[in-house]
């Protein structure tokens, strides 16, 4: 009896590495389709719109000064402003940000503070519609301040705005440029998830958006209702690309990705991102954090069917191959992505990496089932079954990574 259930259990466990197997192949085929796809009727050199890019700004990120400095040399034939947004003029980022303006008079920089007594929403959220009152023109760009951009960020990110079906558009963020390996783990997390919405996206599936970079009409805002009215959503990206979805506009995913620049790291401020994330996906996209965690999980799969294999008698190299499998399909994605997509040339430092976030990937959906508790930019939030979010405490309470 005993040998049939596990004969059953090896069977399942073959199916579901198979599974994540072809998962992988199929998301890069669909990834790379619509990264490279030609098909697009936006031209990024023939409409150049007056653009008022807001960035919702708490304490200082890695690169900083060059981080904003990038967002003032852009090559752009229309009329741009920067506003920088914070919560309090105490804020660390505040003499970096006049730093800026210092060294880019020929910018338009202005420094918004969101208004402290206002309860109706909260921390980033609070910043962009401080952004959004204080900006002045019909195009808004939402960046995150640790996001580093080309020359052409502007051209190639607002061109999206001409289609009037489209009512918001976000890039995929990108990490690079790791020092360290706690950095390297951060980035090949935060980097597989370009496979994911690029996949969903192309099928029409993807009903959310990541706030490292989104583009959006101001009339679109108005029609919503304004960013106020996302209260405490703690996914405010995701909440505003569903309301907007709702209106009958479509979500558009940007070809080039978000990148940041992403030096250093700890171990626990990897999790603490990670747990953060698989929250946030737990309580938006329940159905989705199920499949998707049961098909990511097959370099353990491959463990329990080694251990069941060599409890049966089985010759190790046979009893390995599933394992090897998971692995090999691990490491060959986590190149491909890392390589092509975000370009990050320092990661192959810690190829190791990839081994320790597919075995730290079951412990962390368990800690992702067991609390609701999150850190992020230094408070402690509990997220409710509907995405919203409440305070815990309000100060720095250890790692919080954007």
């Amino acid at each position: 009896m005993w040998g049939s259930v596990l004969d059953v259990l090896q069977g399942t466990l073959l199916v579901l590495i198979a599974s994540n197997v072809l998962w992988t192949a199929f998301m890069h085929l669909c990834t790379w389709t619509y990264l490279t796809g030609h098909g697009s009727a936006h031209s990024s050199r023939t409409y150049e719109p007056d653009v008022s890019v807001v960035k919702p700004t708490k304490g200082v990120d890695q690169s900083a000064l060059e981080n904003f400095g990038s967002f003032c040399s852009q090559d752009y034939g229309g009329r741009y402003e920067l506003l920088f947004c914070v919560e309090e003029s105490s804020d660390p980022a505040v003499p970096v940000i006049r730093r800026v303006m210092a060294e880019h008079p020929d910018t338009r920089i202005r420094l918004v503070f969101s208004e402290s007594a206002d309860s109706r929403s909260f921390g980033k959220l609070k910043n962009m519609a401080a952004g959004v009152a204080a900006s002045s023109h019909d195009v808004i760009v939402f960046s995150d301040s640790d996001a580093r951009v080309p020359p052409t960020f502007l051209r190639d990110t607002v061109a999206c705005t001409r289609d009037p079906s489209i009512g918001i558009a976000f890039g995929a963020p990108a990490y690079t440029g790791s020092d360290d390996w706690p950095a390297a783990l951060t980035s090949i997390s935060v980097n597989e998830l370009a496979l994911r919405i690029a996949t969903l996206h192309l099928f029409g599936l993807f009903d959310g958006a990541i706030g490292t970079t989104m583009v959006v009409r101001r009339g679109v805002i108005r029609e919503v209702g304004g960013i106020e009215q996302l209260g405490w959503h703690i996914a405010d990206d995701i909440q505003l690309a569903r309301v907007i979805r709702q209106r009958g506009y479509r979500i558009h995913l940007l070809r080039q990705p978000a990148r940041v620049i992403h030096h250093h790291d700890s171990f626990a401020g990897w999790w603490s991102h990670r747990h953060r994330w698989l929250v946030i996906i737990r309580h938006y996209w329940p159905v989705n954090y199920a499949l998707m965690n049961l098909v990511d999980l097959a370099l353990t799969w491959g463990i329990v069917y080694l251990g069941i294999a060599l409890f049966q008698g089985s010759e190790v190299p046979v009893a390995l191959g599933p394992l090897l499998v998971a692995l090999t399909t691990a490491l060959l994605s986590t190149a491909a992505v890392n390589t092509v997509l975000a370009r990050n040339e320092k990661l192959w430092r810690f190829p190791w990496v990839v081994l320790v976030q597919e075995l730290f990937r079951l412990p962390l959906v368990l800690h992702s089932l067991v609390t609701d508790e999150i850190v992020w930019r230094g408070r402690r939030f509990r997220v409710h079954s509907d995405g919203t979010a409440s305070i815990v405490e309000p100060r720095a309470v250890g790692h919080g990574t954007a």
